[in-house]
């Protein structure tokens, strides 16, 4: 087995042990048929609001990259790209389901590489600021609750830092590009020295990355973007508490919705396990029980939300798959 093949499977293999044990403690905990009974409350209506919320969400994402990516193309030519992506993006480990949107659109869309992963950088940067913004707001609105679990700095200085920093960065490189780029070529310049291929080559690849962030330069552009941005986050929070409270489960929403932006936060990580499974519960749980929730009510209802997104992306991503340009 050669260098290249076990790094494949260190990849796949070491997410997946992950996922096996992380799942492993959490439903050890539980009565598993408590998640399908949990499941079972949910209306028929309920199940077919939450799908189309979630269809919702993949068109706003469709919008949104449609506009950052400025294309001719009409959204529904956009749409089957983000339905895919957003499929291979809940199997796959590590943020490596990113892939599939590169590689689509630079083959549907004609979109280089290059260009095709700063749009993906630039709309994680603005979902990571709007993510620190909620947390922050529904850790304000619990502030009572948390007393004596987390400190003030982790729950409001931290997220307002890092929010804050992000957004400067954003400024900085959106009113001066050149000067970003220069102080990013200043910064690289000793790395590029040491000639070193690997490290010289992953250099040139950031800055040709970041050359590609300086373009996104239209007002129109970065108003669009930032607007279906907060679309998305309103429609993807929003299924989700609405699905949680149609199970039934005795859990403030208040609490749940800060649950949810907290684990957003840390799955904007490159740390997924196969099927995002366990990744997606912990932290998700380990919240709520801080809360008073039991740990068996909070690992039925992040298990029981995860399968629910699971079943709603399997139609998308064959619905992407099937529907693809006449000229292929």
């Amino acid at each position: 087995m050669d260098k290249k093949q076990i790094q494949r499977v260190t990849k796949i293999g070491l997410p997946t042990v992950l996922a096996v044990v992380i799942a492993y403690f959490l439903l050890k905990e539980i009565d598993i048929q408590q998640i399908p009974k949990t499941l079972s409350r949910l209306s028929i209506k309920a199940l077919v609001i939450g799908f189309g919320c979630y269809c919702l969400l993949v068109f706003a994402k469709a919008l949104r990259f449609r506009a950052l990516l400025n294309l001719e193309s009409g959204v529904h030519q956009v749409f089957p790209i983000l339905a895919m992506h957003t499929f291979w993006g809940n199997i796959l480990p590590m943020r490596t389901g990113d892939v599939s949107y590169v590689y689509l659109m630079q083959r549907r869309q004609k979109v280089d590489a290059t260009q095709g992963v700063a749009s993906l950088l630039v709309a994680s940067l603005i979902d990571l600021v709007l993510l620190m913004g909620l947390v922050v707001a529904t850790a304000w609105s619990l502030r009572t609750a948390l007393q004596g679990t987390f400190s003030g700095t982790a729950l409001y200085f931290i997220p307002l830092l890092m929010g804050g920093g992000l957004v400067a960065v954003i400024i900085f490189i959106y009113v001066a590009p050149k000067a970003s780029m220069r102080f990013a070529e200043r910064c690289a310049g000793p790395l590029l020295a040491l000639e070193k291929q690997p490290v010289s080559w992953t250099v040139d690849k950031v800055l040709a990355v970041l050359r590609e962030l300086t373009t996104f330069r239209s007002n129109r552009r970065f108003l669009e973007v930032w607007i279906y941005s907060v679309l998305c986050l309103v429609i993807r929070f929003g299924f989700q508490c609405y699905l949680v409270s149609e199970m039934g489960v005795d859990i403030p929403m208040t609490e749940v919705l800060f649950a949810l932006a907290f684990t957003n936060v840390f799955n904007l990580l490159p740390i997924q396990t196969v099927g995002n499974f366990g990744t997606t519960e912990f932290p998700f749980v380990w919240l709520l029980i801080h809360f008073g929730t039991s740990i068996e009510t909070a690992t039925v209802t992040g298990f029981s939300l995860h399968i629910l997104i699971l079943l709603y992306c399997l139609p998308l991503g064959a619905s992407g798959f099937l529907m693809k340009p006449k000229e292929q």
